[in-house]
């Protein structure tokens, strides 16, 4: 939801997040949702490029086709945020998810600390 809010304070948390945990259905819907927001695209695809050979083989093969880049994190096409192009509801979705994965992840943080 932070995301989705443009709210340049998460995204920190986010990068954290995404970096040090590797579960595909945790960090993908986080990729999605940053790929998706003006601030955060290029903070994705630049954190995809420095962190892909972190993930499992397939989650890093799924995180680049919702990135729109090739293996090696170069740009394969542009992506038309036009209606159609990712489902409304898969895009709340995907944030609903996220937003659960960042809010366990600081509870995690916290009590490791």
């Amino acid at each position: 939801l932070a995301v989705a809010s443009e709210d340049l304070n998460i995204l920190p948390v986010v990068v954290r997040f995404i970096t040090r945990q590797g579960r595909m259905k945790f960090v993908r819907p986080l990729y999605r949702a940053l790929y998706m927001s003006e601030m955060g695209k290029n903070v994705a695809l630049e954190t995809f490029r420095t962190n892909r050979l972190f993930y499992h083989p397939i989650c890093s093969k799924m995180l680049a086709s919702d990135l729109n880049v090739d293996g090696n994190g170069d740009a394969i096409t542009p992506v038309s945020k036009e209606k159609g192009s990712i489902k409304e509801t898969n895009i709340l979705t995907a944030l609903l998810i996220g937003a659960t994965a960042v809010a366990v992840g600081a509870m995690v943080l916290r009590k490791r600390s």
